[in-house]
């Protein structure tokens, strides 16, 4: 068992990029915006670790203790109010925030919303990861552990290059199954109704012998001939982003049994990249760029991900 931060112990790489991704989000956002959604997304994941972990920004006491009720407190204004919607609704039903929040966020909060959600992305997303680990690994975990670099980001950097590093780095994570890695991708999919996401097959998993018919149908876990260990591996996809991120000791037990502890981080961050989806599902930008059939991707040993034609294809 790792002493402390599972990321830092089995995919430093990607420990730094997460904690540069967590850092630029900051340099392009309001600090006390991130707070209070820091805080609340802690209150919805039912996350007592980042409860008392290092702020993100400053806020006084009174909203800290009001934040459970702030669609009625008087005590926030109209851009926490348009910040907090938004991020309720990301956390619980990505794909409502378009037709719900977005829109009058979107008014009150002017350009800075694009930033705003792109850091719900890593506050959200993080929070749910660290929890997974926390629970595999047996080690308090919050994002004092995963998100502050040695050196805070410029103020300049990008904040979509900094999380497409992140996203390559954990794409160079290649040892697990690529069956495996495509079911639960599609699966997270599934969940976060991500258009494109679904219209996307994995060349590595068709060339591995994955079946059309196991990978397209809604409910997998019904086929008879999967292995153990994909079925654990979708009760943590829907641990992690059906609900709170609460593994029971019974899915602990099991997805020990079924990977090593280098795979569970491997598996764990492989969500985390999947769920980058409900970056452009908030915004309605997620459609398919396939009328029909599917669009074939490969992750290449650099951490990308490739658009490639059906020539790529070894089984047909």
């Amino acid at each position: 068992m790792p002493a402390s931060n599972p990321w830092a112990s089995f995919a430093p790489e990607v420990s730094e990029s997460l904690a540069e991704a967590c850092a630029v989000a900051r340099s392009a956002t309001d600090l006390s915006l991130l707070e209070l959604a820091r805080l609340r997304l802690a209150m919805i994941l039912d996350n007592d670790a980042e409860s008392e972990a290092r702020p993100w920004g400053s806020l006084d006491a009174a909203k800290r203790e009001a934040l459970a009720s702030w669609p009625t407190s008087e005590l926030f204004d109209d851009r926490e109010r348009a910040a907090l919607a938004v991020t309720e609704q990301f956390a619980i039903d990505v794909s409502g925030v378009l037709t719900g929040p977005l829109g009058p966020s979107a008014s009150v909060l002017g350009a800075d919303i694009g930033s705003f959600v792109q850091a719900l992305y890593v506050l959200d997303v993080g929070q749910r990861a660290s929890k997974a680990l926390a629970a595999l690994f047996g080690v308090p975990l919050s994002s004092s552990d995963w998100a502050w670099p040695v050196v805070e980001a410029e103020s300049e950097t990008d904040q979509m290059a900094a999380m497409m590093r992140l996203l390559g780095a954990i794409g160079r994570l290649q040892l697990l199954d690529p069956v495996l890695k495509e079911l639960v991708r599609l699966r997270g999919a599934r969940l976060h109704q991500c258009r494109r996401c679904q219209s996307v097959r994995s060349v590595a998993a068709l060339n591995a012998g994955a079946d059309e018919g196991l990978l397209s149908s809604a409910a997998p876990e019904e086929f008879a001939d999967l292995p153990l260990s994909a079925l654990a591996a979708f009760d943590l996809v829907d641990a992690l982003f059906g609900g709170p991120a609460l593994l029971s000791d019974e899915l602990v037990t099991r997805l020990h049994g079924s990977f090593n502890s280098i795979e569970l981080v491997e598996l764990v961050s492989y969500l985390m990249r999947n769920a980058a989806n409900k970056i452009p599902v908030a915004f309605g930008v997620d459609e398919a760029i396939v009328e029909s059939g599917f669009e074939f991707q490969v992750i290449d040993a650099d951490g990308e991900t490739l658009t490639v034609d059906e020539s790529a294809l070894t089984i047909r």
